[in-house]
């Protein structure tokens, strides 16, 4: 069953926004053969499901009681209202008392848990300066550490100095200070700035920066140019 192109991925617990559109998934890559995973649980945005749907990935969910027993539910890709693409169960109905499994009866994934990841927004009043982050480096929970960013002319559109690597507290620091810090995302002709960043706090007292709003398409941390693993700051 297992091919060079095919990948398996198991859903553990889901984020479903107030209309019941899932948002984040906890999910790990399955060995089709062991059955075992590849890797540790990971938070992800549905965005990362949705492409590896299209990719050919068959992603799965794993069921709580009282329907544990019953095969695991394989996810497709869905279109909204407004044309993004999220998440659904593919619609079946098991042999075993007709029963329907919906979204709502996974488990729940809390995204705020006691001392993870709390937004903060920048200071109130005029921005000292714009930054713009083309490049991150991610732990391997997701969560940016170090930066490549740099100050921006906004009067002539084009960068004020010369990029630099900084780790993820000098950014930090800015948004602090009342900076607006932008990320730019890949396309046709350059990187362009359409989402801003804004301070996290997560446990231990640590401090890294999210994106504000909500999820997009091809518009998460994810989607941004990594910085080289050789690259030192």
């Amino acid at each position: 069953m297992e091919t060079e192109t095919r990948r398996y991925f198991s859903v553990s617990k889901i984020h479903l926004d107030p209309s019941g559109w899932a948002t984040h998934v906890l999910w790990s890559e399955i060995n089709a053969r062991s059955n075992g995973n590849v890797s540790a649980p990971v938070v992800a945005p549905v965005s990362d499901v949705v492409d590896a749907i299209h990719d050919g990935a068959h992603v799965s969910a794993i069921l709580l009681p009282p329907h544990a027993h019953l095969p695991n539910r394989q996810f497709e890709v869905v279109q909204r209202w407004d044309g993004s693409e999220t998440i659904d169960l593919v619609k079946e109905v098991s042999p075993e008392a007709g029963v329907v499994i919906k979204m709502r009866d996974l488990a729940y994934l809390d995204l705020n848990p006691s001392g993870k990841m709390k937004p903060k927004m920048p200071v109130n009043g005029p921005s000292r300066h714009i930054f713009a982050v083309s490049q991150v480096q991610l732990d391997e929970d997701g969560r940016v550490t170090d930066v490549r960013w740099g100050r921006v002319n906004t009067v002539k559109n084009t960068w004020a100095g010369a990029e630099q690597l900084a780790p993820v507290a000098t950014v930090v620091a800015a948004l602090r200070a009342g900076d607006q810090v932008f990320a730019l995302f890949p396309a046709l002709h350059g990187h362009l700035p359409e989402r801003q960043f804004v301070q996290a706090d997560y446990d231990g007292g640590r401090q890294t920066i999210v994106l504000a709003g909500p999820t997009a398409s091809e518009r998460e941390i994810h989607d941004m140019d990594r910085i080289a693993p050789t690259s030192t700051h």
